[in-house]
């Protein structure tokens, strides 16, 4: 008895048990096979372009009044008067100051005649030249000696850019260019390169270009602008977002990422000409103007790459 219910229990074992062992295991089995599964990256894409390309450069500059005139004493004395301030427009001529030489401010009954004049003491400086007061070194009471710089006069009509270009850059630029003064405040206008100073600082090897605004401004001393400069041009040349390539560290090596299909797109080494903003010439290889160049999510791809446009 004991015998046929072993046997009964063998059956249903082998007829019903296996098979769910062995089903469960191919389950466990199959869900454990590695597929690899291919990255596709999402990019936008854009053509390049015909154009007309200028490359400038930007640099600091400052502005400046090539026109002054010192105002120094004739007499050893004490400031007795100042009768223009800091701002003040001068004329030829004007009253600027009165100074009382030291001989007669120790005897007030000095006096020394000079051909038909009485010589009290009192000697008054005039302006030589028309501007604005914008220097004022003594006031009044102070004790100046023969030949101290008391003030200055500017002449606001004599503004220029003064430009420190670095000595590299001095051969690319041409002297007929037009140049781009931009304001702190957004303003800007334009001006031309008027003369180059024969001299380079030792210290930042930087030369002095005087550039003349074309229409008269009224602006202070040095005020900071930019100068923008153009270096080179080129006519209907081949172009692509500057977003489109892509550099090395040393950026010394350029590339860009072009579709071949719809969705493979392959590195194509460039050699890179003007630069204009968001503009990059594209000197070779020569590409066509129906030619998908990724513009967006190019940064990180490999040499050949699985994408999908999006838009």
């Amino acid at each position: 008895m004991n015998n046929f219910y072993t046997i009964i229990l063998f059956r249903i074992t082998k007829w019903f048990i296996f098979p769910c062992v062995i089903l469960l295991f191919s389950c466990t089995s199959d869900n454990n096979t590695d597929t690899p599964v291919e990255l596709v990256s999402p990019v936008k894409i854009s053509h390049p372009v015909r154009t007309n390309l200028t490359e400038f450069i930007t640099l600091n500059a400052n502005t400046v009044f090539m026109n002054k005139e010192i105002v120094r004493s004739t007499f050893q004395g004490f400031i007795n008067k100042v009768y223009k301030n800091i701002g003040d427009k001068v004329s030829v001529g004007d009253s600027l100051f009165l100074i009382r030489t030291k001989e007669s401010s120790a005897n007030d009954t000095l006096e020394i005649k000079i051909g038909d004049r009485l010589f009290m003491g009192n000697i008054l400086i005039r302006a030589r030249a028309s501007g604005v007061f914008t220097f004022l070194n003594y006031n009044t009471g102070d004790f100046v000696s023969e030949g101290e710089e008391l003030a200055t006069i500017s002449n606001p009509s004599s503004l220029r850019i003064n430009l420190n270009v670095p000595y590299q850059y001095t051969s690319e630029i041409n002297t007929q260019s037009i140049c781009t003064v931009t304001f702190p405040d957004g303003r800007f206008i334009k001006a031309a390169i008027e003369k180059i100073l024969p001299s380079v600082d030792p210290t930042s090897q930087t030369q002095n270009y005087i550039l003349k605004p074309f229409a008269s401004v009224s602006l202070p001393e040095n005020l900071n602008v930019s100068v923008k400069i153009p270096i080179s041009s080129a006519k209907d040349v081949l172009a692509l977002p500057q977003s489109s390539v892509l550099s090395n560290e040393t950026l010394d090596r350029f590339w860009i990422m072009q579709l071949i299909n719809d969705s493979t797109a392959v590195r194509i080494d460039i050699v890179k000409g003007i630069e204009k903003d968001s503009l990059v010439q594209v000197l070779k290889p020569e590409l066509s103007l129906t030619d998908k160049i990724i513009s967006d999510g190019a940064y990180g791809l490999p040499d050949t790459a699985k994408v999908t446009i999006i838009r």
